[in-house]
């Protein structure tokens, strides 16, 4: 099973988002995400937070249709988003849907969150329909999928940025990316290895490494 994680924020792609959804997705919404879902006529399996930023009238729809809930104290240690993550067991996907572009202290956080869970062993991705953030955990072994990206125009006009997390990455090799690496560190806090393209219009395009949390970023360069 499949699992889709909606939370709150602005600046989700809908159109993006439906087209890669299956019909055996299991949905869980945030709290406010719950929103999102309304939106896109979705209808979540569950929803899960503290209702402090979900509208009257999106949890009426929610009541409506019998959704599953969830309800937590404001006064809480761990984030709506953190709290549904945590409920999915490791060995099953997730998709993480959230916004990349509002309130920073939430875009980091997620982003963090995201992070220390590919340290877990958990199989996850995140995106607002426009950009992906693909979590690694080292020794890895990324390549970009024609899934999502399926024409070359659309590979072509791609930036991808390799963000090393909580400590140095070690081993990191390129796959048919402009400016190569090879066998190279990274360090956080370095804005060395962002902005990358895809070179010549390779076919095959990753990353590979063997130590640490990478955060691989692929979104459209305009």
């Amino acid at each position: 099973m499949r699992h889709i994680v909606i939370t709150g924020g602005p600046n989700l792609d809908y159109p993006a988002i439906k087209s890669i959804l299956r019909m055996d997705d299991r949905i869980i919404c945030a709290d406010g995400g719950a929103l999102h879902a309304q939106k896109m006529r979705l209808q979540p399996d569950k929803l899960v937070g503290d209702l402090d930023s979900i509208l009257p009238e999106t949890l009426a729809w929610i009541q409506d249709y019998h959704i599953e809930m969830e309800v937590f104290s404001q006064e809480k240690d761990m984030t709506d988003s953190e709290i549904c993550l945590r409920e999915i067991p490791s060995t099953e996907p997730i998709i993480l849907i959230c916004s990349l572009t509002g309130r920073p202290d939430h875009v980091m956080a997620n982003l963090m969150l995201a992070g220390q869970l590919s340290r877990e062993n958990y199989q996850l991705m995140v995106t607002d329909g426009t950009t992906w953030v693909f979590p690694l955990h080292g020794p890895s072994r990324f390549r970009l999928s024609r899934s999502i990206w399926k024409t070359s125009k659309e590979r072509s006009g791609l930036a991808i940025s390799l963000i090393p997390l909580f400590s140095e990455v070690i081993g990191v090799t390129t796959v048919g990316l402009k400016y190569k690496l090879l066998n190279a560190g990274l360090m956080p806090g370095s804005t060395f290895s962002v902005s990358n393209t895809i070179y010549n219009n390779a076919r095959e395009v990753g990353v590979d490494f063997s130590e640490g949390v990478m955060l691989v970023m692929v979104t459209p360069e305009v």
